[in-house]
């Protein structure tokens, strides 16, 4: 065959290359970057440090400055001119002007360069300088607004000078006099540095006022908020530290400290191309070494391909020698050998992996199907014969077990994810149950996953602890990672496939007993099987207790004597069917007294027949008896007391009206029960729950009020009152009517302008 080169070849020789010269690259930029940082950080720190060196210098003089004025303002001339005694009494003659002067002038000694000290009488309106004494007006607003309104001590920026105004005494809310201690603009110059890598210092006020420059004749005073830095420097926090910004194009970093002594901030920018000035030329001898290392690699690399092309080129012609001798074409030259080599192996590969899941899919819905028909009792002999000898020969007991959701209320999910959560289950028990103990892979029937597990124990209670501790394992498991509440029915112990389907059956009988277990149960069926020659007994006292509590429309009483109903049914082992008979049993007896009311179960509901189909819902005794209470007893008092309400107040508002009618007529509790169909007993409680009163009282109340518009109103005689009113003579009328209105009715009536004297 005739010798060329292919791609590959000149892919050997660029990969050679390359993996000489990236490393070299990567190197060299890590060096650089490294570097350049390694510089910026460290002329960071020292900018950094030089600035605290500053403001700890600036500081020092600061407090010295404070200081002295405190020591002033505590000399007994300056004390005697604050006090309450002085207030009218003035300056008080030369001798205290000179003393005044005397201890300005030691102020004089501060290393700021003090351009000039006053102390300001702001009571009495005259101030004291190196030049002697000098009065001046309210209206002169320069020393009235001097320390303005905030008492202490604070430096604060002058036309050409940066003041120390402290207020006297030290601490008053209303200061008498102040103390202006002025710092010429150049004061601080000696302590401003400039350098061309450390920066620029500066130092600004809270309102970035600029204090002190190295610029100073024409930088203090002036306002640093224009600056693009000015809004980082007040919203940052920290005391110190550093920002990134940009001042006419440049990069700059921008190193601050804020000073807690008088809220100024040192502030140094430095130039981000200075500092990296220095490593530009690592940059230079970088790119070099990777230009003379580039040059070497391509020879090593043209050498080196050479001799690893050999048995790549030989590989390719043995794989298309049969096809050129057969009179095939071989590929054009140019072409990748290994591309085409891994074409075919690839074509050959995935039609291997097809045919493999191919074949995977089909086994596990064979398999899935199989299972299903075996729970069903419909497998075929043959296949229940090749499990059995192929697959579980080790078995000397298998059980079925059958997992359902107790509840997704208070779990987050809604009831459309259920059947996504049985595939999770069934993931989660093929994960933590080998397959060594599972017959194939558990399945999901209907609401509920199954699986078939089995084990070489022989002794009974072995294997029952062993499936026992697993069925519990699978119900944690579920619950730790799911957050949710499952049960676990399981079957009697079996020996043949031939038994599932009973297994089955068994494990999703042996789940209904959680109607008395409760909710996360592992039942075994053989532990709940009932015993056959029990009756089933029904709480007959309990349960007519139960109804009378609701007629009377005692709540609490009611809820008590329905959980002492169910506590007296389940304490007895029967059938899961028989419990919910006895249940059923007491609806229709609370239903049957209900439809005594007059069609107060028909306001509740709608069909009766929609409440039994609920009952069979529930899977716990606590489930049946709340919603009992909640559904049936609690509407059925409320709407019996409200029909009961409503009758009461039927029967008052009728001896109502036959009190307002008939007051003239021999009117008794009796007689007017008599006419409406009620007992009197029950009538009279009624009307005195109702009215607040009994009968007989609210009825000789309202003939008296008849009475009093009679006396007013007519000119009967009292006697004939009292015979109209039903009294059996008339002493009974005045006695009755003196007690409640503390007169006679001849008094009430000349009271109330009739005027005339009434006789008997």
């Amino acid at each position: 065959m005739k010798s060329r080169r292919s791609k590959y070849f000149y892919k050997l020789i660029v990969y050679a290359i390359c993996l000489i010269t990236f490393p070299m690259a990567i190197l060299g930029v890590f060096s650089y970057i490294h570097s350049s940082h390694t510089v910026q950080r460290k002329v960071n720190d020292g900018a950094l440090q030089m600035l605290l060196q500053m403001q700890q210098r600036v500081e020092q003089s600061l407090r010295t400055a404070d200081n002295a004025l405190t020591q002033y303002s505590l000399q007994p001339s300056v004390l005697r001119l604050l006090t309450a005694e002085a207030e009218n009494a003035g300056i008080g003659g030369s001798g205290r002007i000179e003393a005044l002067q005397e201890g300005l002038r030691r102020i004089q000694l501060s290393d700021l360069g003090v351009a000039d000290v006053q102390f300001i009488q702001l009571r009495d309106q005259w101030k004291v300088t190196y030049g002697g004494y000098e009065p001046f007006g309210p209206g002169d607003s320069e020393y009235k607004e001097t320390y303005g309104g905030r008492p202490g001590s604070r430096w604060i920026i002058g036309e050409r000078t940066i003041d120390l105004v402290k207020t006297l005494p030290i601490g008053a809310p209303e200061p008498a006099a102040v103390i202006l201690f002025k710092v010429p603009y150049g004061g601080f110059g000696k302590y401003m540095f400039r350098h061309q890598e450390l920066g620029e210092p500066f130092i600004v006020d809270d309102s970035l006022r600029v204090v002190a420059h190295t610029d100073h004749w024409t930088r203090v005073g002036t306002s640093a908020t224009s600056m693009p830095y000015a809004r980082q420097l007040l919203d940052s926090e920290a005391d110190s530290g550093l920002f990134k910004t940009e001042l006419e194009g440049e990069p700059y970093n921008v190193i601050f400290s804020k000073s807690a002594y008088n809220g100024w901030t040192y502030v140094s920018l430095l130039s981000v191309t200075e500092m990296t000035r220095e490593s530009e030329a690592i940059k230079w001898v970088t790119l070099a070494a990777s230009a003379i290392i580039l040059l070497i690699g391509f020879a090593v690399s043209l050498l080196g391909a050479n001799r690893l092309y050999g048995p790549i080129r030989r590989l390719y012609e043995s794989v298309f020698r049969t096809e050129e001798e057969g009179g095939g074409r071989m590929p054009a030259g140019g072409e990748d050998e290994l591309q085409l080599i891994g074409e075919r192996v690839k074509a050959a590969l995935q039609s291997e992996t097809r045919m493999s899941r191919e074949l995977k899919s089909q086994r596990g819905r064979l398999q899935h199907f199989f299972m299903l028909k075996l729970y069903l009792g419909q497998t075929d002999p043959v296949e229940r014969d090749y499990y059995e000898a192929s697959l579980r020969q080790s078995w000397n007991a298998m059980s079925v077990l059958v997992l359902q959701i107790d509840t997704l209320e208070g779990t987050g999910y809604a009831e459309k994810d259920k059947e996504l959560l049985l595939f999770a289950v069934t993931n989660i028990v093929a994960e933590i149950m080998p397959q060594a103990d599972r017959l194939l892979q558990p399945i999901v029937m209907g609401t509920s996953k199954v699986t078939l597990v089995g084990s070489p124990l022989a002794d009974e209670q072995e294997y029952s602890a062993w499936l026992d501790g697993e069925a519990k394992r699978i119900r944690e498991t579920v619950k730790h990672y799911l957050r949710l509440p499952v049960s676990i029915g399981v079957s009697s112990p079996f020996r043949s496939l031939h038994d599932a389907g009973r297994g089955y059956k068994e494990a999703g009988e042996a789940l209904q007993y959680r109607i008395k277990l409760g909710h996360e149960a592992v039942v075994h069926i053989g532990d709940v099987r009932p015993d056959r020659s029990l009756a089933p007994e029904y709480p007959e006292k309990v349960k007519d207790e139960l109804i009378e509590a609701v007629r009377m429309g005692e709540g609490d009483r009611a809820r008590l004597l329905l959980e002492r109903f169910a506590r007296e049914v389940f304490a007895v082992p029967l059938s899961h069917r028989q419990y919910q008979m006895l249940m059923i049993a007491l609806l229709t007896d609370l239903l049957r007294s209900l439809q005594e009311y007059e069609g107060v179960l028909q306001s509740l509901y709608e069909e009766e027949k929609a409440l039994y189909d609920r009952l069979f819902e529930f899977k716990t005794s606590a489930e049946m008896t709340e919603w009992i209470n909640l559904s049936v007893i609690k509407p059925a008092i409320r709407m019996l007391e409200e029909r009961k309400n409503r009758q009461h107040r039927g029967i008052t508002d009728e001896l109502l009206r036959m009190i307002e009618n008939e007051y003239d007529t021999p009117l008794t509790i009796e007689h007017c029960a008599f006419r409406i169909h009620y007992h009197p007993d029950y009538v009279r409680h009624v009307f005195r729950k109702e009215a607040g009163m009994p009968f007989s009282d609210f009825l000789a109340r309202h003939r008296l009020q008849i009475a009093k518009s009679w006396l007013t109103g007519t000119e009967m005689r009292i006697a004939e009152i009292a015979e109209k009113l039903q009294y059996t003579n008339a002493q009974n009328f005045i006695r009755y009517f003196r007690k409640m209105e503390g007169m006679t009715p001849g008094q009430y009536r000349d009271a109330r302008g009739s005027g005339s004297q009434e006789r008997l």
